[in-house]
């Protein structure tokens, strides 16, 4: 009897194990490029991190020690230019990564991670990653197309900045982020002023614009996207809306 003790604790570990790799897997692009081998080594690695609302999780100047894969909620990646504005690069939502950019910063912080709110994620040391990154060309190719991503992202919102109103740039932004209907905005309007480059008073004056004019209507959690036509042609710029001159329109009532 007493040989049968020792398998069973292996055997509970390995399906441990197998049920984390499944969820690593359905949670995130990059981890479903690992082999069952690759995951089987990357696990007992990886370690579970809580973060608060609004609590920093790195800043510009720190060492590139570990790389994040949301689990849970909201984090901004976020520069500060030499004036003291927050210019936002990304927010990375659940299954996304970030603090990869080690891979291109020397070794140094160039960006600052915050959470937007409670948030989960797991993580690892940035030396165990990059071992993996070189013993598999997959993962390698896998960061290689999120950079790339990534890139074509900043370089959409530069020509956006350059040659759209920021009406437009807003309702892209929120056509951007909805989901089956709803705007779960995730951001402040401070915030989400930095992501299209615009003021705080300009997207606060601009939402009530759109709500005034039946494009999207105020929720618990947000907003929802009331008329998708309409967003999508404030989007385009077929439609400019000014943040200066109320809309004098009546909203349409929305039914939850």
């Amino acid at each position: 009897m007493t040989g049968d003790s020792n398998p069973r604790p292996a055997r509970g570990k390995q399906a441990f194990n197998r049920s984390i790799a499944w969820y690593l897997r359905q949670l995130s692009k990059v981890m479903n490029v690992l082999t069952d081998d690759e995951l089987e080594r990357l696990i007992p690695l990886l370690s579970e991190r809580t973060f608060c609302a609004r609590q920093v999780i790195f800043s510009a100047g720190d060492p590139a020690e570990r790389v994040y894969l949301v689990l849970k909620g909201h984090v901004k990646v976020y520069q500060v230019a030499e004036n003291g504005k927050e210019v936002i690069l990304e927010v990375v939502t659940k299954g996304g990564v970030f603090g990869d950019m080690a891979i291109v910063e020397a070794g140094e912080r160039t960006a600052y991670a915050q959470a937007l709110e409670d948030s989960v994620a797991v993580t690892v040391a940035w030396e165990d990653f990059s071992h993996l990154l070189h013993q598999s060309p997959r993962l390698g190719f896998a960061m290689a197309e999120l950079m790339a991503r990534r890139l074509a992202g900043m370089q959409r919102t530069f020509m956006s900045i350059v040659s759209k109103p920021v009406s437009a740039r807003l309702a892209d932004t929120l056509s951007t982020r909805a989901v089956q209907g709803a705007i779960r905005l995730g951001l402040t309007h401070q915030e989400l002023a930095q992501t299209i480059g615009t003021s705080r008073e300009t997207v606060t004056a601009l939402l009530s614009r759109f709500v005034a004019l039946g494009a999207i209507a105020p929720v618990a959690e947000g907003y929802i996207v009331a008329d998708a036509a309409l967003l999508d042609a404030i989007a385009r710029g077929a439609i400019s809306v000014s943040p200066r001159h109320p809309v004098e329109v009546e909203p349409a009532p929305v039914t939850l």
